[in-house]
């Protein structure tokens, strides 16, 4: 499977599945609440640190790739 995370949403994944680690340590989440948040947390890490998403390829999304500002020689010569 190729990579389709960008770095901004790695960042973001990684985050969100530290707090709710935090969260499920830290708070009284018990039962199938905590389950529920342990494996989203989970899934989370480990699709931010191998930047690949499942749900991702089937809706046949990709952040990996960075638009490019276009720029040609008419742009700075004022044409």
């Amino acid at each position: 499977m190729a990579r389709n995370i960008g770095p901004e949403d790695r960042i973001v994944r990684i985050v969100v599945a530290i707090a709710l680690a935090l969260i499920i340590y830290f708070a009284p989440l018990t039962g199938i609440a905590a389950i529920i948040a342990g494996i989203v947390a989970v899934y989370l890490l480990l699709s931010g640190l191998l930047t690949r998403c499942i749900f991702y390829q089937l809706a046949g999304v990709d952040t990996s790739v960075q638009e490019q500002p276009y720029s040609t020689t008419d742009d700075r010569s004022g044409l």
